[in-house]
């Protein structure tokens, strides 16, 4: 049987992409919509996060999984060297292995993508093909001869 934590991180999973908006809308510079504006966060956020939504930790880090590990994270955290803290002001400095992370993940991501492409074929062409030909009409001898031939099956 799965624990306590496991189904409270797994329940928060499921339930991310409603609960970020709820994120967004509460710390709309640590949440932003746009990818351009995504900012890698603090260490340890997920601790405060929990503390005042009122959720567990585990419930937390599910919900924050997705958040971290989509590809305009993983960039933010490439291309920025500060991360903030949940109301924008600038926290610790973004670490090599959180960078090397975050590369990691994104080849990954790349690689999953190239996946799908290669294993979804391509749409086939649009290609008419002709009609089949029609069979040319039988000649009235040639129906005489099947009337006679199941005329002469039946009475056999």
């Amino acid at each position: 049987m799965a624990s306590q934590y496991r189904i409270e991180r797994n329940r928060g999973t499921k339930e991310s992409q409603k609960q970020l908006a709820v994120l967004g809308a509460k710390w709309p510079l640590a949440f932003p919509d746009k990818e351009q504006e995504v900012r890698p966060l603090a260490i340890g956020i997920s601790g405060e996060i929990a503390a005042v939504m009122g959720w567990s930790h585990p419930y937390t880090l599910g919900v924050l999984a997705g958040w971290k590990m989509a590809p305009a994270y993983c960039r933010a955290v490439l291309c920025y060297d500060q991360r903030i803290a949940l109301d924008g002001a600038p926290a610790e400095v973004v670490d090599a292995e959180a960078k090397d992370l975050a590369a990691k993940q994104l080849a990954k991501l790349a690689a999953h993508e190239t996946t799908k492409k290669v294993a979804k074929p391509a749409a086939p062409a649009a290609v008419k093909s002709a009609p089949a030909p029609t069979p040319p009409p039988e000649t009235p001898e040639q129906l005489r001869a099947r009337v006679r031939a199941a005329l002469l099956r039946r009475s056999a």
